[in-house]
């Protein structure tokens, strides 16, 4: 496959090099994990070194090649050779022979309860950003280990993202929150009140720590 196949990709799904940025720019994040990547190679152009993993044939022959590093370093800013690793397989597999607290953030993004997964691979205060659309959003609320610290929204074409009155997110609709059980079986995130593109979480971080 070719570097069409990743732009043809991006195309698809909209660009998330700005969301990206966003993140990188609250975050400070250097290495960073990315379960069920499919061939969003976006990543690659805020981060430096970004890990991809994912079960698709099709996203293994892809970045199989010299053809991702080579998309990923013209679209770089600021410029620099990318470092992408990509590890065939299913995430909730492979991520338990991957090196413990090794990473600064995760990517969980349309792609099931990566939150669950990820955390031996996280640093302790580490991030982890999720959607709400497979409901990873709702179960990394729930998650004692995880601590909301930022949402993020897409307005007028940019992404604002925002730490104020968090306390006001991850409320439903219809109380009380699904629980970890309800929300594994619908598959599906909740529907909330005052809801946000993404959520960016902290992972075992004391308040007041570095």
């Amino acid at each position: 496959m070719s570097e069409r196949a990743f732009t043809d990709y991006l195309d698809r799904i909209g660009d998330r090099t700005a969301l990206y940025a966003a993140v990188a720019a609250h975050t400070g994040a250097r290495r960073v994990l990315y379960p069920g990547s499919y061939l969003d190679l976006a990543p690659s152009y805020v981060w430096a070194d970004v890990t991809y993993l994912d079960a698709d044939a099709r996203a293994a022959r892809a970045f199989a090649g010299p053809d991702a590093t080579t998309l990923a370093r013209r679209h770089r800013r600021p410029p620099g050779q990318p470092l992408i690793t990509f590890v065939p397989g299913d995430y909730t597999d492979t991520l338990s022979g991957l090196p413990a607290a090794a990473w600064d953030l995760a990517l969980s993004l349309y792609a099931g309860p990566v939150s669950e997964h990820a955390k031996r691979c996280l640093r302790p205060g580490g991030w982890i950003l999720a959607n709400n659309s497979h409901a990873d959003a709702g179960l990394a609320h729930l998650d004692p280990d995880y601590r909301l610290a930022a949402v993020i929204h897409h307005r007028s074409g940019r992404y604002l993202l925002t730490t104020d009155h968090l306390d006001q997110y991850l409320r439903p609709r219809r109380p009380p929150h699904p629980t970890r059980d309800q929300l594994h079986t619908a598959g599906r995130g909740a529907a909330y009140a005052r809801p946000a593109l993404a959520y960016l979480f902290r992972f075992r971080h004391e308040p007041g720590a570095r």
